[in-house]
């Protein structure tokens, strides 16, 4: 987790993963009830990019409180499914943050765009660390209420349970709310950049989606596109290969080694 979370380009995986949790209807409704999403899509962003670093790069005090945080703030979503596609799409009337396949869904997303990412713009994975990785992620998983019999078992299993999430006629079917939520992550509002500039900057996190959830967000693709990614996507691997390994890294990651390489727990 510690080699793979502290890699900064990573963070361009981030609004992918956040159009995969709106996919599910039921995290989508969720959002809509209980934040300030539509407002400001990347707040959302900045807080589940702050909350994992601490879980992940901070000390036992700090990862405990941001772990009971979160779990204090998931206990207050709660409510009932209003989106009839959501209703019919998962076959219920009420969502709960605290469900542990909620959970297990955005922590999904969360680690699989991040995989992809780093697969694509640092160095592949070799199959026995991406199983090293999981295995970490759901220990942590585990503090957040994902019990260990609903956690896929192996990097394996974790991908063939994503699948099946995503098979027409399963539970993650992208609705109205979470297109009309998804708009500013498509097209986020950075007024001092010019639109075309904006459009080329989130080509390579859009790359990383699969193709029915891109569709699902009425998300135009081409062959154009995908190669316009792929090229930029070989600009940012050529960043990380000539910055330095300190220079790339998140500064939570930083603290972390500083304080492991001067002994402190």
């Amino acid at each position: 987790m510690w080699r793979v979370n502290r890699e900064a380009v990573l963070l361009g995986s981030g609004p992918a993963a956040l159009l995969l949790q709106l996919a599910h209807p039921l995290v989508a409704e969720g959002v809509a009830a209980h934040s300030d999403f539509a407002a400001d899509p990347f707040a959302r962003l900045r807080r589940t990019l702050r909350t994992t670093l601490a879980m992940v790069f901070g000390d036992g005090p700090t990862a405990e409180h941001a772990v009971t945080k979160l779990n204090h703030v998931h206990a207050r979503v709660q409510g009932p499914v209003l989106d009839p596609l959501a209703a019919t799409a998962t076959d219920a009337r009420h969502y709960r943050a605290r469900d542990p396949e909620l959970l297990l869904w955005v922590q999904a997303t969360l680690v699989i765009m991040s995989v992809r990412a780093y697969d694509r713009w640092v160095v592949p994975l070799a199959p026995a660390e991406r199983d090293g990785l999981w295995l970490e992620s759901r220990a942590t998983g585990q503090r957040l209420g994902i019990p260990l019999t609903s956690s896929p078992g192996s990097w394996r299993e974790l991908l063939e349970w994503f699948e099946r999430q995503m098979v027409p006629g399963g539970p993650v079917t992208v609705t109205d709310t979470a297109r009309r939520l998804a708009a500013t992550v498509v097209r986020p509002p950075l007024p001092l950049a010019p639109m075309a500039l904006v459009d080329l900057a989130v080509l390579p996190g859009l790359a990383l989606l699969p193709p029915r959830i891109r569709d699902g967000y009425g998300i135009p693709w081409s062959a154009r596109r995908a190669a316009l990614a792929g090229a930029l996507s070989t600009g940012l691997r050529t960043w990380v290969w000539l910055m330095p390994r300190s220079w790339r890294a998140m500064p939570p990651a930083r603290a972390a080694e500083r304080r492991v390489a001067a002994g402190v727990g």
